[in-house]
């Protein structure tokens, strides 16, 4: 297949994820022929103070389980503490990059939700038999979904919710190159190019949502979410787009 005949071929998508993040879904829009432009909106750093971590992990709390709900929690709390406290519990992630981030780190996560319920939502079923008195860290970016950690303690568990990163907003010193596409892959990356150049930089431009919350914080923006994957990955959002642009004719 000619690199004309690839199903997103001639495709200027905007990639607002942060830096880090970008490599491994600007190959793959690469891939499908697209011309991916990186264009990080927001980036992850370190959160104000580490204390409430340390703290969680040095008392010996017994934990039974630890949640991650975004492969960057993974990151910082390895980062941070490394992998020996998290060899004699059970792990649960949110989604398959999620899981992938512990495997790669020689971690294997206990409970990972179906497919087509890979958010906070399907790790509350997926934890459904969790006892009363269950010990639970979940390590998450200042200021992230709470929902799990309600539902977990409404079952009866003790969650212990621990901020290991935050993220901060960018704003770059100008506006993105022309582009067909712009792909969010969370809500502060959304609200923050808004914030940057407002809803008019994204009028007549076709509007990529990861997932439910972020197509909700799009909603919230007045804005009108074209593409949504049935759950949430790269993977599944490249799926859509070609399911999108091909119907497009």
């Amino acid at each position: 297949m000619t690199l004309a005949e690839r199903p997103l071929a001639g495709w200027r998508v905007l990639i607002t994820r942060p830096a880090e993040q970008i490599a491994p879904f600007a190959d793959a829009l690469s891939a499908a022929g697209a011309v991916p432009i990186s264009y990080s909106t927001i980036t992850l750093a370190p959160p104000d103070s580490w204390e409430p971590f340390d703290q969680a992990l040095g008392e010996s709390r017994g934990y039974a389980w630890a949640v991650f709900t975004s492969p960057s929690a993974v990151r910082f709390t390895l980062a941070r503490a490394g992998v020996a406290p998290f060899k004699a519990i059970k792990l649960a992630a949110v989604g398959t990059e999620t899981a992938r981030a512990l495997t790669s780190s020689g971690l294997t996560p206990d409970v990972v939700p179906p497919d087509d319920d890979q958010r906070q939502e399907g790790l509350v079923q997926a934890l459904a038999a969790l006892g009363a008195g269950t010990r639970v860290l979940f390590p998450q970016t200042v200021g992230g979904r709470e929902l799990l950690k309600d539902r977990l303690v409404a079952q009866g568990c003790e969650v212990d919710l621990v901020p290991v990163s935050r993220t901060v907003a960018l704003k770059p010193a100008a506006p993105p190159p022309s582009f067909d596409v712009a792909t969010f892959a969370s809500p502060s990356a959304l609200r923050a190019f808004v914030a940057a150049w407002g809803i008019g930089a994204l009028a007549g431009k076709v509007i990529a949502a990861i997932g439910p919350t972020t197509a909700a914080a799009a909603a919230e923006a007045h804005l009108t979410v074209d593409v949504m994957p049935a759950r949430p990955s790269i993977p599944t959002l490249i799926e859509a787009l070609i399911a999108y642009r091909a119907a497009l004719g």
